[in-house]
């Protein structure tokens, strides 16, 4: 690095610093500057010759400053080291830099330094981080000694850390330091002085002085986590390379996106990134999804090309190909290419040389050179490999000329067909070059092919995502040139028809992704299984903004598709004055929440306040409510209860008039859906009560208050991050309970996320409700674009809804087909806002009304304001009706890898009169136009319970709370063989909707009593406690004797007793078995075909009648099956891993944790455990593998099942001889333990505590090994 001035060269010893590195290279666990060796050592050593050379030993700080100031002497042999000042009393220091090398060295420090912290301080603002008081306090010390305003956070050193001093417990930090924020404080404190010291410009610095603060502002560096990237822009060089090196930096991101993807997605392919990858990174599952779109895009187009008929050789040149791997997949993918076929890689000849190094380094990657290829002089050659199926070209593609006659000197162009690909590459060479290179390629070939994937703009540069996408790229140094000029679909087919391509098809790529030749039904719904995936609004927007194309010099007919348009041929009918406020917006008091949901409440004084409570913030899911008053008071805050439902996402909240507002469902991660139910009850303590849950646990659901009922209905949404429900479920708030809709004629596709809506219509017949659904993600991953009239019929024990497709289409229909909108029903008119739809104008903010009438849906949508700006971001927003108005709040989305943008502002938008005019709210209008919204708060609240889903896990950081409860999984049973290996893999599964005979109708309470007889008597458990809380150990119960007759009425009567069945003919030494026991009844049972293994192995079946008693916490030494046959029972599971969390005594089956009070007050006793819930309805079959502890409690006054207990034939030699009546008999090699362990308990005895301790903890660790190995 040299600097010009006076027309000599001025000497910068930071260059010795920087030789042939990037600037900085992080290194854990030990302090460094620059690559391998740092900053204070000699870094004239190539790469190649490290790697042939064994590691020396590193030098001390004091000799690399002696070896730099050698350095400086040699390159300037009139520089003098400067002597120590005359008069200085002490010990001599070294001071090796002269007065300019001084300054420049503290100049170009003091840059590094500032410019990093700016960009550190801008990026924790993107992230939310960045406090707007402590800002202002910063800003404001700044102004009062007399500064100007500066650009982003440029302030100077000491005023920036500082800065981050503020922010101790906020930002982000990273490297050994991170989460000690006494080491980070002390760090930043040393830096602060350090900055102090360089202010002062003695110019006469000792070395163990630069020393130290070159040591600490690497510490720093590692703090901060500045990446060469981010250093590689403090060069700020207006010149071309530093331009080029910024864009070939953006290779090292992509393809460790792309690495990613290889490792997850195609895991059965040969992992090529690997070898330019060396350390994986798994990046998150929107960011794999979004790569992987890409890399299949670019595919397609490319088998496309290899598969059509051409004459001559086929090309595929590879502009600004990184580190791509194309030319070794498509070999690896598409058998018999041979020689027919040649693969350019061109990009810039740094990045080309190291790439041909990896190639020749690498056997995998040789292999396809062959034995005959040539490698070009990488100072004179553009062409610096070269074999029959790949070349490597180092050229500037800015220079056509040059490169024309690189690829000459390979193969005679005129006579190939040639396929360009450019993956966003040539969007970062400016708009003129670009343009030039699409045009000469249009003239290469006989035949020419492009194919082109880059950014596009569809809604304009200042929507939201858009502007997060600008702003970052920006932000690297590498802006996007081309995308300002090209925006759209339509404008980049023009750029490409005007410059010689007449054929040209491009598709955005949610187009792609919904296409049958870029991904198939069967691909897009693997891609659920391989990880959990929940990100589909910023996977479509993300989408929305990438588009692929593909352009062809071929004029014949039928060479490409049809081109995607980006926009509906026919315009929308709109409404006329939308009027949309921004009345919340505020520096002092910012929230960030989305994918929460709001609700309106009053005060004991009127005063209205609105409520956004649950979702996501910024870094975690909230159990927490931020308040907002609608009337500008602040003084007296609803009163709100103090606990509620644990942190959840995606879930639903619906206004069921007097009976409160009910909560459904949501997720924590996309893996664990929940099943809870809460209401809140309004009034004058409010407060949440639990619900009986869902009968499956969803999220992304729809939820619909029936007309003017209290009546709830939810239709679809998802059971895990790959199961979608098909079901629909009601719920009665007056008898507190779900029920199952049974589907009447043909169901709609399965999906979650839909738009649905009430009818105005009434029925004649009472008890019947219509309305219709639209939209939402099917399985297959697209969205969803048939409409449907529902039809939903309550008035029979079982509810009944049918389905009929809506077939009169027009144009506006499209704007109900979407995805993640909000929908408040106003009457006979429903506001969806935002969501992502099938056409691409929806796009997050765009609000559309349905209008209900005696002849179907009107579906219109509103005109927008003029200035785009005003209009709110709603993707994960939560909509609010209040008055003539709606308010919106909270909402963001994270854009891809280029951050998270957050929707802050609070908006009101104000509904027209023709809209409200015809709605029965019109009465209770009044005007809020001077009204004013602020965030008086965020109120935390402690989780009643936390109940989750199938593979949850407690997210809350209260490690007071209790366990985190996931649903056990409800599958249908398919066959013998799926039985089977539900059974091997030793996990409980409920069998839901099984067909187990006649006795489902039949077992009645009389019937039993008039088969069984009403005299028999029989041996009950009878609680002595209200709570029906059995224990075995305590024995807080009788064993009562009673006849059968008396037993049936007390169990309808809900009391709390319980009967399981024994032998009838030797209770004490044989199992049950229904069909000896209960002949009468046994005929009525049958297990599915399916099952056939259990007979095969069958121990013994047990009736169980129950009534509102709580079985104990207990496990059965040999599997079985409960098949409920009337009313409903829930049980709760534990893994036979958590039998150490749960109070079993030495040699019990039973303990007396009363676990179902556990779960109700959030107890720590069960915060190490992984409980499952099961609720049985009439049908279900539960699987209880061996050793699962599980309790039970009744749902319904009286509980009816058989219980089948089977053997393991893996265990056949293992279980203890002797009698076992109930199945739980411990296996013989535990009784054989205990035993053993009572000797060596006897052994021990005798040494001293200490020595017995040490003993015992070695037998421990000694028996664990043992058994393991």
């Amino acid at each position: 690095m040299s600097l010009k001035g006076a027309g000599t060269d001025l000497f910068s010893p930071l260059a010795l610093y920087f030789r042939g590195h990037d600037f900085p290279t992080e290194k854990k666990g030990e302090k460094t500057m620059i690559g391998q060796h740092g900053w204070l050592e000699s870094t004239e050593q190539t790469l190649y010759d490290r790697n042939k050379q064994s590691p020396q030993k590193k030098t001390r700080i004091l000799d690399g400053i002696r070896k730099i100031a050698k350095d400086v002497s040699e390159l300037h042999q009139t520089r003098r080291t400067q002597p120590v000042a005359r008069g200085t009393v002490g010990t001599h220091v070294a001071v090796s830099l002269d007065p300019r090398e001084q300054s420049l060295l503290y100049c170009e420090l003091e840059f590094n330094l500032t410019t990093a912290l700016n960009i550190y301080v801008s990026e924790e603002l993107d992230k939310g981080h960045l406090s707007p008081d402590n800002l202002k306090k910063v800003s404001d010390e700044w102004h009062q000694k007399g500064h100007h305003k500066v650009i982003g956070f440029r302030y100077d050193l000491e005023t920036q850390l500082e800065l981050v001093s503020l922010h101790i417990n906020d930002f982000s930090f990273h490297g050994r330091r991170q989460g000690n924020t006494t080491e980070i404080a002390l760090l930043l404190n040393e830096m602060k002085m350090n900055a102090r010291t360089m202010r002062v410009r003695t110019f006469c610095q000792p070395d163990s002085t630069i020393a130290k603060h070159l040591v600490d502002s690497q510490s720093l560096f590692n703090l901060i986590n500045a990446s060469p990237i981010m250093m590689a822009k403090q060069e700020g060089s207006p010149g071309s390379q530093t331009l080029d090196d910024l864009v070939m930096g953006t290779n090292t991101s992509s393809i460790t996106s792309k690495r990613s993807v290889e490792r997850l997605y195609h895991s059965k392919e040969t992992p090529f990134f690997r070898y330019f990858v060396p350390k994986f990174q798994r990046r998150a599952p929107l960011i794999n999804r979004g790569y992987w779109l890409r890399l299949r895009a670019i595919d397609t187009i490319v088998h496309r090309f290899l598969t059509k008929e051409t004459a001559g050789k086929k090309v595929i040149i590879n502009l600004g190909c990184g580190s791509d791997v194309l030319p070794w997949q498509c070999h690896a993918r598409y058998e018999n290419l041979g020689s027919d076929v040649l693969f350019i890689d061109v990009d810039y000849p740094d990045l080309m040389k190291k790439k041909r190094a990896i190639v020749l380094q690498t056997p995998e990657l040789r292999n396809l050179l062959g034995n005959d290829f040539t490698l070009g002089d990488e100072d004179k050659d553009d062409l610096l490999l070269r074999s029959n199926k790949y070349c490597q070209l180092g050229c500037d593609l800015r220079q056509l000329d040059r490169l024309r006659m690189t690829l000459e000197s390979v193969i005679n162009l005129s006579e190939c067909a040639i396929l360009f690909v450019a993956e966003v590459s040539i969007t970062y060479m400016d708009t003129q070059s670009a343009d030039s290179l699409i045009q000469w390629g249009s003239t290469v070939g006989r035949e020419n092919n492009f194919c082109l994937l880059e950014q596009i703009l569809p809604y304009g540069n200042r929507h939201p995502f858009a502007q997060q996408m600008l702003g970052h790229f920006v932000k690297l140094g590498t802006p996007l040139r081309s995308v300002e000029q090209y925006q759209t679909v339509e404008s980049q087919a023009s750029r490409f028809q005007s410059r010689g391509w007449p054929r040209v098809e491009i598709k955005d790529l949610w187009q792609a992704w919904s296409s049958e030749e870029f991904v198939s039904d069967s691909e897009r719904i693997a891609l659920d299984d391989i990880e959990p995936f929940d990100e589909w609004e910023e996977f479509i927007l993300f989408a929305r903004h990438y588009s692929i194309l593909h352009a062809s010099t071929d004029c014949s007919q039928g060479s490409l598709p049809q081109t995607s348009t980006s926009v509906a041929s026919e315009s929308a009918k709109t409404f006329a004055g939308l009027r949309v406020e921004i009345i919340g917006e505020s520096t002092k008091k910012t929230t960030r929440r989305r994918f929460g949901n709001s609700m309106i409440l009053r005060n004991g004084l009127g005063q209205r306040y609105a409520l956004n409570l649950l979702g996501m913030s910024l870094n975690s899911r909230e159990s927490t409510y931020d308040v907002f008053s609608l009337d500008g008071q602040h003084e007296a805050p609803p009163q709100l209860p103090p606990s509620g439902p644990p942190a959840r996402m995606c879930f639903t909240l619906t206004d069921l008039g007097e009976y409160g507002i009910m909560l459904v469902g949501g997720r924590t991660s996309p893996s664990c859906a929940l099943s809870d139910c809460w209401l809140f009850e309004r009034g004058k303590d409010p407060r949440w009560r639990t619900m009986p849950p869902l009968p499956v646990p969803l999220f992304r659901h729809s939820a619909l208050r029936l007309g003017s009922s209290s009546l709830l209905l939810i239709f679809g949404g998802k059971k895990s991050s790959s199961q979608l429900s098909d079901e629909f479920f009601l719920f009665n708030p007056q008898r507190a309970c779900w029920q199952r809709c049974s589907v009447l004629g043909p169901a709609p596709d399965s999906c979650f996320g839909s738009i649905v809506c009430n009818s105005i219509s009434t029925s004649s017949t009472p008890g019947v409700f219509s309305g219709m659904l639209a939209g939402g993600i099917s399985k297959e991953g697209r969205i969803a674009t048939k409409q449907y009239i529902w039809e939903l019929n309550v008035s029979n024990t079982e509810p009944t809804i049918s389905f009929s497709p809506i077939t009169t289409s027009s144009s506006n229909s499209r704007l109900v087909s979407s995805f993640g909108a909000q929908a408040v029903h106003l009457g006979s008119s429903v506001i969806i806002c935002g969501g992502m739809g099938a056409d691409p104008c929806l796009h997050g903010q765009t609000i559309t009304v349905v209008t209900t009438s005696a002849e179907g849906f009107e579906v219109e949508s509103f005109s927008t304001p003029q200035n785009d700006e005003t209009m709110p971001f709603m993707i994960g927003s939560s909509i609010v009706q209040d008055g003539s108005s709606l308010l919106v709040l909270g909402g963001g989305a994270t854009c891809f890898s280029m951050g998270t943008f957050w929707e802050t502002s609070i908006y009101k938008i104000w509904l027209p009169g023709h809209i409200l005019k015809a709605t029965d709210f019109t009465s209770r209008l009044h005007s809020l136009s001077n009204s004013t919204i602020d965030l008086i708060g965020c109120r935390k609240f402690s989780a009643t319970s936390t109940v989750t889903s199938p593979g949850g896990v407690n997210h809350s950081d209260n490690q007071d709370q209790g366990a985190s409860l996931t649903s056990v999984p409800r599958i249908q049973l398919e066959s013998a063989e799926h039985f089977q290996r539900i059974v091997d893999q030793g996990k409980p599964v409920i069998f839901k909707s099984c067909s187990i005979g006649d006795c489902q109708q039949k077992w009645t309470p009389d019937f039993l009593v008039s088969q069984i007889g009403a005299n028999e008597k029989f041996v009950i458990h009878e609680s002595h406690e209200d709570t029906g809380m059995l224990d075995f150990n305590s024995k807080n119960f009788s064993y009562v004797t009673d006849s059968f007759g008396n037993i049936m009425s007390k169990l309808q009567s809900g009391a709390r007793v319980y009967l399981r069945a024994l032998s009838r003919d030797k209770p004490s030494e044989l199992p049950a078995k229904l069909e000896e026991d209960f002949p009468n009844l046994a005929g009525d049972f049958t297990l599915p075909r399916e099952m056939a293994y259990i007979k095969d192995h069958l121990f013994s079946s047990v009736l169980r009648l129950s009534g509102r008693a709580n079985m104990w916490l207990h496990y059965d030494v040999m599997a079985n099956v409960y098949a409920q046959v009337a009313g409903v029972r829930r049980m709760i599971l534990f893994p036979p891993s958590d039998v150490k969390h749960l109070s079993f005594a030495p040699g019990a089956s039973s303990s007396s944790v009363n676990v179902f009070q556990a779960l109700e007050t959030s107890a720590s006793s069960l915060r190490a455990t992984h409980p499952q819930e099961a609720v049985i309805h009439p049908g279900d079959i539960l699987l209880l593998p061996a050793l699962w502890l599980h309790t039970a409690a009744p749902i319904t006054d009286m509980s009816t099942a058989v219980n089948v207990f089977f053997r393991d034939p893996g265990q056949k030699d293992h279980y203890s001889p002797g009698r076992d009546v109930y199945g739980n008999k411990d296996l013989e090699a535990y009784e054989k333990g205990r035993q053993a362990i009572a000797r060596i308990a006897k052994s021990l005895h005798s040494l001293p505590p200490a020595a017995r301790e040490f003993y015992l903890c070695r037998l421990e660790d000694e028996l664990r090994l043992a058994t393991e190995n």
